[in-house]
């Protein structure tokens, strides 16, 4: 197939700019608003209206939104999900994909994932949709060997996958823009050649791609259709013939039985301004390397919503903030409680019972009438019941609509047993579990893109660093190739040979598992003192503090040595 020409492309994303923009308009609209109610974004729990009618009076807001959020992102941060390689072929062995389980941890570590696993997912929960993606870089020094890394998106409103993907995570999306704005005095210094030129099109379809001082940039990442030739071997193992796998069957000695065209893509990324392609280059993965979080996915209407945590409570918080404003209104309009008096009990001592309420006094002097007693107080107002009970009602409606409820949230309710306590706990996460469940599905799509790009990107000779689950590091040489006692070459953790899947887990870190482990061993040696020694090495084993390890070495040295001392 002939390369397409760059106008051919630029016309194409316009079109497709058009389209995804107009799909994903209720969408981004829903999720601005979520956003401005969620973080009050200039007064936005309030409506221009209601200010408007309320104007002189007061408008409190008292948001009991943005907690949840906060919860539950702190929920997902100490049970983050992680994925863990398993083979699924006869050539993808447990200790490879172990290999693979230490190059992903590598992979998240150093890009700082939990970052972009973070953001995305506070997006998803606070406005239902959030990205983060994947990228390569050159590693350091003078080499031209690449990394791979996992960034963040922190607006997630410049990402326009295209709308009739039907995959949950956009899996079979055709293409996809993320949008940014660059000053225009850096564009012009990263290409100095290319004129600052907006859209000639039509504004009010594509937007203005020139924003006072900044220029919008957009990358276009599109599949483009191409074909592939499959061989199978006489061992009945059916490859795609690379020039690396032509090689490996020459030297291997395989035997091609028959061979085939396939149509498949490619992935081609292209960043685009105005009128020009600026840069382009073709994606080594098989996907589109942009993650989507989402929140809850429904259909109405034969168009597709995400919600968020909180969008059905939003109502509640309006209806809160409102008897919260009546009832400070309630008690700022009516008068203070006065003192009850008859004038000649103060005559002489009148600045003193004028400024009662602003001096504090140790005394008040007055005159003793006859007849009367001395001066008092009338009892303070009270806020009516009815604003009270509202308030306590459209509380509990925001609970409801967010299946957050008092037990859960750590405030005192009416469970007075443990076990009624972590039954509502419980009753809790299962009403709001489908935001991780979804956050898990992105890092699986996640892991089973960077399963395919690191055999592409860590396709030479090299010494990787790699990562155990309880986090040490390694050294690993990868595609090595050696010399068998009998002349042949083979290649020493070839990560292209096999193929492998990712499961996910939801639970406790392996540090917080550690701590667990150490407080469980300690609490069984006050009910068994007898396993006592057994126990106590490990627990120094196991504990992270400084010099847990030589207390460990001190002791195991000391049991041996015990166990081998014959007694007397």
């Amino acid at each position: 197939m002939s390369e397409r020409k760059d106008e051919d492309i630029l016309n194409e994303a316009k079109s497709r700019y058009e389209v995804a923009s107009q799909g994903w308009e209720h969408i981004y609209g829903a999720l601005k608003d979520d956003f401005k109610f969620v973080y009050d974004v200039d007064g936005g729990q309030w409506s221009e209206e209601s200010l408007y009618q309320r104007a002189g009076r007061p408008c409190l807001t008292v948001n009991k939104l943005q907690k949840f959020v906060r919860q539950l992102r702190g929920d997902m941060m100490q049970n983050r999900p992680r994925v863990k390689t398993i083979p699924v072929d006869s050539k993808a062995d447990p200790k490879k994909a172990e290999l693979f389980n230490g190059l992903i941890r590598e992979i998240e570590y150093l890009s700082s994932a939990e970052i972009a696993y973070d953001t995305a997912y506070t997006h998803a929960v606070s406005g239902s949709v959030g990205f983060f993606r994947i990228v390569t870089e050159y590693a350091d020094g003078d080499t031209f060997e690449q990394d791979i890394r996992i960034k963040r998106i922190i607006n997630p409103t410049a990402v326009y996958f295209d709308p009739n993907a039907v995959e949950f995570c956009m899996q079979d999306a055709r293409y996809c823009f993320i949008e940014s704005l660059i000053d225009k005095d850096d564009f012009i210094k990263q290409y100095p050649d290319e004129e600052v030129i907006d859209f000639n099109g039509n504004p009010d379809l594509y937007g203005s791609w020139l924003q006072d001082n900044k220029v919008r940039i957009a990358e276009y990442f599109t599949k483009e259709p191409v074909k592939k030739k499959i061989v199978q071997l006489h061992t009945g193992e059916i490859v795609e013939l690379t020039t690396k796998e032509k090689q490996r069957i020459e030297l291997s000695g395989d035997q091609i039985v028959q061979e085939r065209e396939v149509d498949t893509h490619k992935v081609m990324w292209y960043k685009i301004c105005g009128t020009k392609i600026l840069q382009k280059a073709e994606w080594p993965g098989k996907d589109i390397p942009i993650i989507p979080v989402f929140g809850d996915e429904i259909v109405a209407g034969g168009k597709k919503y995400y919600l968020s945590l909180t969008r059905g409570a939003k109502g509640s918080q309006q209806m809160y903030n409102y008897w919260a404003s009546a009832a400070t209104e309630n008690v700022m309009m009516s008068p203070k409680n006065p003192y009850i008096v008859d004038h000649r009990q103060i005559k002489g001592f009148e600045s003193e019972w004028e400024e009662a309420n602003i001096k504090n006094r140790m005394f008040i002097r007055y005159n003793a009438v006859n007849g009367l007693q001395k001066p008092s107080r009338e009892s303070q107002v009270q806020v009516p019941n009815a604003i009270v009970n509202m308030m306590q009602s459209t509380a509990y409606d925001i609970e409801d609509h967010l299946g957050r409820y008092e037990a859960s949230k750590g405030e005192a309710s009416n469970e007075r047993s443990g076990k009624a306590i972590v039954a509502r706990i419980n009753q809790s996460d299962k009403g709001t579990y489908t935001f991780v469940d979804n956050l898990a599905r992105a890092i699986i799509y996640c892991g089973r893109q960077l399963i395919d790009l690191i055999p592409k990107i860590y396709d030479t000779p090299r010494a990787l660093r790699v990562m155990g689950e309880e986090g040490s590091e390694s050294l690993e040489i990868v595609n090595s190739p050696t010399m068998g006692p009998d002349g042949e070459v083979k290649i020493e953790n070839d990560l292209s040979v096999g193929k492998f899947d990712l499961i996910a887990s939801t639970g406790p870190s392996y540090g917080s598992q550690r701590q667990e482990m150490v407080q469980m061993m300690i609490e069984s040696m006050q009910y068994a003192p007898g396993i006592a020694p057994v126990l106590a090495p490990l627990i120094f084993k196991y504990s992270d503090w400084p010099g847990s390890q030589e207390v460990f070495a001190t002791l195991q040295g000391a049991l041996q040595q015990a166990q081998e001392t014959p007694p007397e």
